[in-house]
């Protein structure tokens, strides 16, 4: 010993000497005496038994203030029993038939095992508290919302969910609040139609999303938690109008200028393969005049019936065109030789221009 602690003195050796020797002697008296300790576990979840005595009623209960957890559960038994002891091992229960007139509903405490060894166990929180409402079911029609939008040169047309209505079950007036159903699809740079099984979500009046924890806490049950939904994409085309056919001409008249179209050109879209057959947009000319003309007339025509099926324009605006014709009086014979006839001959001169007539249709 002076070898290893030559400077050490005689006194202090004793001194350490004595502390170990106690702490073996406390040790071996706490082994043999097995002494009562503590435990404590957190966020032990409650059990709600026999929920079917509301729910036979026709009824339904929730848990108010997240009060089917107890924050912290304490335990007291001798050392022995403790250290056997988990977490899991703790057992909280609450029975709704000794449900109390507030809702307020006593959590009962113990373990699975070594439950007659414990000493003591209590629980930061001692009742679970329900609300118990009418069950309601509401069915909403499903809605389709979209993310993002096609790419350069292609649109949305349509969307579509193979169910058309969802049905909501739960407390009164949790499904009360919720205001409408829908299911989401990502068309951002899409260039083809997209078929895809999103989730069903739920959105209360003020357009806030229900998450899948509100819904689970809330009691409310869809009867659909995914569907299939396809957007259909569409390719665009600028295509030029065209007039075509032959203008019903009155007697005298003829075409001051060719029929033309306002706008020249429309923007349509529809499927690849029938956009590349669409080069232009023929509108007969019997459509605008049925009656041989004799006067300036436009007319506003529907676009649509002239295009090919599944093709239509992209813009509401594009649906209508306007065809204009413009006409004027030819010279007859007669006013031919009046204009060149001599007035110092007696004869008279003629206008040097028909009255032109004119106006709209």
């Amino acid at each position: 010993m002076s070898k290893h602690f030559p400077k050490l003195d005689p006194n202090l050796r004793l001194k350490i000497i004595s502390v170990l020797i106690a702490a073996g002697i406390w040790y071996l008296i706490n082994s043999f005496s097995d002494p009562a300790i503590r435990m404590t576990v957190n966020n032990v979840s409650v059990q709600i038994l026999h929920g079917e005595a509301v729910e036979n009623q026709g009824d339904v209960y929730t848990v108010l203030d997240n009060t089917d957890v107890i924050p912290v559960v304490t335990l007291q038994a001798k050392r022995s029993v403790i250290d056997k002891l988990e977490a899991k091992n703790i057992i909280a229960t609450a029975d709704v038939r000794d449900m109390e007139d507030n809702g307020s509903v006593k959590i009962i405490l113990t373990t699975d095992k070594y439950s007659s060894s414990i000493e003591r166990i209590t629980g930061s929180i001692s009742n679970v508290l329900l609300r118990v409402e009418p069950k309601e079911t509401k069915s909403f029609a499903l809605e389709v919302d979209t993310e993002g939008k096609p790419a350069d040169g292609y649109i949305l047309f349509d969307t579509s969910a193979e169910q058309n209505q969802v049905i909501l079950s739960g407390p009164q007036s949790y499904v009360d609040s919720v205001a409408r159903a829908a299911a989401m699809v990502d068309i951002a740079d899409a260039e083809r139609s997209i078929h895809s099984y999103p989730d069903i979500v739920l959105y209360d009046q003020e357009g806030n999303e229900i998450s899948a924890e509100e819904m689970k806490e809330h009691k409310l049950h869809l009867n659909l938690s995914s569907v299939k939904v396809t957007a259909t994409i569409y390719q665009t085309k600028e295509v030029p109008v065209i007039c075509g056919g032959e203008v019903p001409l009155a007697d005298g008249y003829e075409l001051d200028s060719e029929p033309t179209a306002e706008p020249s050109s429309i923007l349509v879209a529809g499927a690849a393969g029938i956009l590349r057959e669409t080069d232009s947009i023929e509108i007969p000319l019997e459509d605008i005049a049925s009656e041989p003309v004799q006067t300036n007339m436009h007319k506003v025509v529907h676009i649509e019936k002239y295009l090919q099926d599944d093709v239509f324009p992209v813009n509401e605006e594009d649906g209508r065109v306007t065809v204009y014709l413009r006409v004027i009086k030819t010279e007859t014979e007669e006013e031919t030789e009046a204009e060149t006839t001599d007035p110092s001959d007696g004869g008279e001169e003629s206008p040097a221009n028909p009255e032109e007539s004119s106006g709209d249709q």
